[in-house]
């Protein structure tokens, strides 16, 4: 082998071993995206379900509230001596 071809083997692999580093981080970066992608829309439906039930929660807190005021209005209204 003459010296211009090992230079030119020695070129070619430093022009490699970036490209394939390269290739091998964009790979990796892609997958770690898509399970980004993935992990947040896993987070958007559990959090849509806590909206739901939340919405839920405030219904049934104003239903037992009326209920509460009615009942004791009610109670209030036996308690009374009649005269």
């Amino acid at each position: 082998m003459t010296e211009q071809t090992i230079i030119l083997l020695v070129c070619l692999a430093v022009i490699a071993v970036p490209a394939i580093l390269i290739y091998v981080s964009s790979r990796s970066q892609a997958s770690a995206l898509a399970a980004i992608c993935e992990a947040r829309r896993t987070l958007d439906q559990i959090l849509a379900g806590t909206h739901n039930i939340e919405e839920t929660l405030k219904q049934h807190r104003r239903v037992l509230n009326d209920a509460h005021k009615q009942i004791h209005a009610v109670s209030k209204g036996l308690e009374k001596p009649t005269p």
